[in-house]
């Protein structure tokens, strides 16, 4: 309690007495309660109690703002910091779904429960696409409906148990009979700790031009192989071949001219002899097609029009009275880029394609024969709407000895000749077949710019 006027913290000149109590929380000063009195009796005990509890009262309340201010302080910046961290989770989530929908791989992915969690741009794209919102939160085997379920679960069953990669190699065929050749893998996924697979990661990559290359080279080694082969044996093939024709030639003028009309086995000698006369002529037809094996292709290059030489193939075509029930069509582009190459071999590539097409189609049809640019190249497409060619087939069409005709009518060589022809002439030959409905073989050739000096 103060009485002295120069130590009052009030300044005023009607107060006479002051009393202060300090605000106290935990030992430590927080401020002070100051009561000014006119007349100092009023300053009794009992006022000064009364000062000092409520004193006391206000330092807890004191101290009960800054606690609030405190905690308001703090939960404004956690709601910051919250709001913060959740749009770098947000912007991370969006960068790495860009990263994967950038991949050039299609991506999927499943719970334990079959639900597919996951989607990527990749897998919406193509022909056997699915949209997004058509797979996420569904179960897999009524998303993917094309697929056996038994061995897609199974493939999802084997990698949550082994909790390994699988990879397996797939086929699909496009409605336009084009086969595409995928490398799928399956990974396991671990999202916690419990040592269980909890997700499986499916990536489909489209490996058909690795396939394809890799059946070309392959292709290109049996080629060389019969090369090597045909050159080594042929010739000492056709001397005996020669012999046995000529022999049977000669039987059969004997035979004609009655000196075995006395046997009673003429019939038969007539019926063997034109077996041997026959089949010997087959060998000859075999032998004669691995000699284009190993004959040196593509030797004197000139520069010529494939317009030209598709005619003239279609000339010698026409003529074949067996195939009036075909109609012929050409679409061949007036401004054809040309070609270097042989004429004579390229015209044998194209009457071996349209030969193939021909037998495809039974009775009647359509063989179009279309020529057109296409970048730096000319592209000839030798069409039918014919039989078509079985899928398991199409890998094997371009083996030598490799044929689907009946025993007798083909020696198998015809389209492996055409694809070692085109392949020396620097092109390629394809196939695209659909069952039913048709065949078409394409050759492209590197085209000659004739400005360049």
């Amino acid at each position: 309690m103060a009485t002295e006027r120069t130590s009052f913290l009030l300044r005023d000149d009607i107060h006479t007495t002051e009393y202060v109590a300090p605000l106290r929380f935990a030992g430590r000063a927080k401020g002070a309660l100051i009561v000014a009195f006119d007349r100092r009796e009023d300053c009794s005990d009992t006022e000064r109690r009364l000062i000092d509890a409520a004193a006391q009262q206000t330092a807890l309340a004191a101290h009960i703002c800054s606690l609030y201010q405190a905690a308001r302080d703090t939960s404004f910046s956690l709601a910051k910091e919250v709001e913060r961290r959740t749009a770098e989770t947000e912007t991370q989530r969006m960068f790495i779904e860009a990263i994967i929908d950038s991949l050039p791989l299609s991506l999927y992915a499943v719970d334990r429960n079959y639900r597919v969690v996951a989607w990527n741009r990749n897998r919406e794209l193509g022909e056997l696409g699915i949209p997004r919102g058509s797979a996420l939160g569904k179960n897999v085997f009524k998303v993917l409906t094309r697929q056996p379920r038994n061995v897609l679960e199974e493939e999802f069953s084997r990698v949550f148990e082994s909790g390994e990669i699988e990879r397996i190699e797939q086929e699909t065929t496009t409605t336009r009979g084009e086969v595409r050749h995928w490398l799928i893998s399956k990974i396991p996924m671990w999202a916690d700790q419990s040592g269980e697979v909890s997700h499986v990661i499916t990536v489909g990559e489209e490996v058909t031009d690795r396939v394809e290359a890799q059946r070309a080279v392959a292709r290109a080694e049996k080629l060389a192989a019969v090369g090597r082969l045909a050159a080594g044996v042929v010739h000492e093939i056709n001397n005996p071949l020669a012999t046995i024709s000529a022999c049977a030639e000669s039987l059969e003028s004997r035979l004609n001219e009655g000196a075995f009309d006395a046997s009673p086995m003429v019939e038969d000698l007539r019926e063997y002899l034109g077996l041997i006369r026959s089949e010997a002529f087959r060998c000859k037809s075999i032998t004669n097609g691995l000699l284009d094996f190993s004959r040196t292709r593509a030797s004197d290059h000139v520069t010529i029009n494939l317009g030209d030489v598709i005619h003239s193939a279609i000339r010698l075509l026409s003529h074949q009275q067996r195939r009036s029930a075909v109609e012929f069509r050409l679409d061949l582009a007036d401004d054809l880029s040309p070609v270097s190459g042989d004429p004579g071999q390229l015209q044998q590539a194209v009457i071996a394609l349209a030969t193939n097409a021909l037998d495809a189609m039974v009775i009647s049809g359509i063989l179009t024969i279309a020529a057109r640019n296409q970048d730096d190249k000319v592209v000839v497409d030798v069409i039918d709407n014919g039989v078509g060619i079985q899928p398991e087939n199409l890998p094997k069409i371009f083996e030598p000895f490799f044929t689907t005709k009946e025993i007798g009518k083909g020696t198998g060589l015809g389209l492996a000749v055409c694809y070692g022809i085109l392949t020396e002439h620097g092109g390629a030959l394809d196939v695209q077949s659909t069952v039913g409905v048709g065949t078409t073989f394409t050759i492209t050739l590197p085209a000659v710019n004739l400005t360049e000096e």
